[in-house]
């Protein structure tokens, strides 16, 4: 009697849950994210959540309307907080200390990525979604007990589901391996690589220039999505060719930060920010050591994402920064304000420089961003309304087009020059279940792994053929390092230069890596896990790479 009792009472106070037609829709939603693997589902703190809704204000206090309208908002409050803890996205800490750190982009570029975010499927499933929420709402205990079953049952059986499919792609000889604890792995390979470290040698002869062209949002994945590949005749004119290179991080200011201290093996992401980094593992110290000129030019001034700082405090302190000085702006930032210039009037202003010193070795980092998401013309209106790859594709072909005219320009030098192109992390046009376009705070593969190339320019290669040496193993830029300390003790423009297979055989691995602030991703035997803001490993399924 007692519990047919209870069970009436819990029924008249479902009955006087509020907003149920809401709260159904909300409840449904989350389970359709979960399936696409757009979000994890906490199953508890959801049966907490739906429990709180239903919970009665009680006795004569459900008279008192401003108790009625607080809990309302507080429900409406934990339903944001809980989902934003289900989704990928880092904490809304984290989320608002980047903010903080990098500035607000402008509302114009907001606009544009929630509309990149929305697709006609999400939307008419919403509709659906909000059909059966309303069908369901007169029948409040019903639709309560089926939201319960829901959020219990489907994220068991999903897991279940995608274990399945993990385990059918996995071959068999591998599949043991494949189980191994991504933490213990991780700790593995970081200790092997803090044990890599690269020395460079006095310098053989002929001297050469070395220039590093570093690209902001470029993948792999972008340009196929603009129908360019690495067969591309763009690409076909380097010497060497990375189609493995990992970038390890979807920013900007770490993958600076890694290229500038690639003379050690991948160290993690708290690692490369931390105060003690040795001297000798800064790429352009050591260059300096040996006799290089150091420079820095860039399409932007510099202050978003603290490039400036990062630059300064590894190992380009003492570089000559080329001003824009008397250079008007092709491009606003996506921050709305940020002057961005053409990548080809930089690259004059630094090669009259160069022409004007007599040093025997110059090295220069150059730093183009103008592929970033929300960058665009100056004077063009409406840009967020266009379509993001004719948009994206009309950026890259400007500054691919700006790279070929700096080629050509370095050749009419007749000077030696070692011309570096690579990536830091891709634009992500495309999303997925898993993330949305534009977005990098998870690191994924499609976004990380990106183009390296290095054209040797001089008159001994200005009128021979390429004969292109492709590297299709997995690198990063610890790679980069080993093959420019190789170049500086052996110079390619010399007779004694290593044959370009053999140092494709030797050039050093760095097995798949990547992280930001709040996640990380690791590969082993082809299979991807993350480690996120709940600070569990979770098996990424192929859907969620796509």
């Amino acid at each position: 009697m007692a519990v047919r009792d209870t069970l009436a009472y819990l029924g008249n106070q479902v009955k006087n849950t509020r907003y149920i037609l809401l709260w159904n829709y909300y409840f449904l939603f989350k389970i359709y994210l979960f399936i696409t693997g757009a979000i994890n589902i906490d199953i508890q703190l959801n049966l907490l959540l739906l429990l709180f809704v239903v919970l009665p204000v009680g006795g004569r206090m459900q008279r008192i309307k401003i108790l009625l309208l607080c809990k309302t908002a507080v429900s409406i409050v934990l339903a944001f907080l809980l989902l934003w803890r289900d989704s990928w996205l880092p904490s809304i800490t984290d989320a608002s200390s980047l903010i903080q750190e990098h500035g607000m982009p402008s509302l114009e570029y907001i606009l544009s990525f929630i509309k990149g975010g929305l697709s006609m499927s999400v939307v008419m499933f919403s509709i659906v979604l909000l059909l059966v929420s309303f069908m369901l709402h007169q029948y409040k205990l019903v639709s309560i007990c089926i939201m319960a079953v829901l959020i219990t049952v489907v994220p068991i059986a999903t897991g279940l589901r995608n274990a399945a499919t993990i385990s059918q792609i996995q071959q068999p000889e591998i599949a043991e391996a494949s189980e191994k604890d991504p933490a213990k792995y991780l700790d593995s390979f970081y200790a092997k690589e803090s044990e890599r470290t690269i020395v460079f040698k006095q310098p053989g002869a002929p001297a050469f220039d070395l220039v590093i062209i570093h690209l902001c949002s470029l993948s792999w994945d972008d340009l196929k999505e603009i129908g360019m590949t690495q067969d591309d005749p763009f690409f076909k004119d380097f010497d060497y060719l990375f189609t493995n290179f990992n970038s390890a991080t979807g920013y900007s200011g770490p993958a600076v930060i890694r290229l500038l201290q690639s003379n050690s093996g991948q160290r993690s992401h708290a690692d490369i920010h931390g105060s003690g980094t040795p001297k000798e593992l800064f790429l352009f110290e050591s260059l300096a050591s040996v006799g290089y000129e150091r420079y820095i030019a860039m399409d932007h001034d510099g202050k978003y994402g603290n490039y400036n700082t990062a630059l300064k405090k590894n190992g380009l302190n003492g570089a000559k920064l080329i001003k824009q000085d008397g250079l008007a702006s092709a491009a606003i930032f996506f921050d709305g304000k940020t002057p961005l210039y053409k990548d080809m009037d930089m690259f004059k202003k630094w090669f009259e420089e160069r022409n004007a010193i007599k040093a025997e070795k110059a090295a220069l980092y150059f730093n183009a961003v103008k592929m970033h998401a929300g960058s665009h013309w100056v004077g063009e209106k409406k840009w967020s309304g266009r379509d993001p790859r004719e948009q994206y594709k009309e950026l890259e072909s400007e500054v691919l087009r700006d790279v070929k005219k700096m080629i050509d320009l370095l050749k009419s030098s007749k000077r030696n020059t070692v011309l570096v192109l690579v990536s830091e992390h891709g634009r992500a046009l495309t999303g997925s279940s898993f993330q949305p376009p534009d977005l990098r705070d998870v690191p994924l593969p499609k976004i990380t792994k990106v183009p390296m190339a290095i054209k040797l320019i001089g008159p001994k290669f200005n009128s021979a053929r390429v004969n292109q040496t492709v590297i299709s193993k997995p690198t990063s830029y610890f790679a980069l390092s080993w093959l420019l300390s190789k170049f500086v003790e052996r110079s390619p423009f010399g007779s004694t230069a290593d044959a370009p297979q053999e140092i494709a055989t030797k050039i050093p691995k760095t097995e798949y890596v990547s992280e930001n602030d709040t996640g990380k991703i690791v590969e082993i035997d082809g299979v991807y896990h993350y480690l996120g803001k709940s600070r569990k490993w979770v098996t990424l399924t192929p859907e969620q790479l796509k």
